[in-house]
């Protein structure tokens, strides 16, 4: 999903403004009366709200479409330690083998069967 560039621009213009309603102290920008003022920025702040629901939604959306491959990449990690060393033969092949876990006399095996 791709965020329009029109409210971007307007975020970052957001930024040096501020939020609130002018205050008392404020004047007047010349020409433009308080009330379009109070109506600018009413809508500058709707603009904003919309902005940012946006940006809920995208980070979310992208939450939900990472989470599954992260949950995968930390099992893979999670597995590394029972390889050994990858190593590589005078042909360019390169062998990973897998490391054998010392048995245990008197465990039983996953298929049920008891070692000795």
């Amino acid at each position: 999903m791709t965020v329009p560039l029109r409210p971007l621009a307007l975020a970052v213009a957001l930024t040096a403004l501020p939020l609130s309603a002018p205050s008392a102290q404020t004047p007047p920008v010349q020409g433009q009366p308080v009330q379009m003022q109070d109506e600018t920025l009413r809508e500058l702040e709707r603009q904003a709200d919309e902005l940012s629901e946006t940006a809920r939604r995208t980070i979310e959306e992208f939450v939900n479409l990472i989470g599954p491959m992260l949950t995968r990449l930390s099992r893979l990690i999670e597995g590394l330690p029972t390889y050994e060393t990858p190593e590589v033969l005078p042909n360019g092949d390169i062998i990973i083998r897998r490391r054998h876990e010392p048995v245990v006399p008197g465990t039983t095996d996953e298929d049920g069967l008891t070692e000795t």
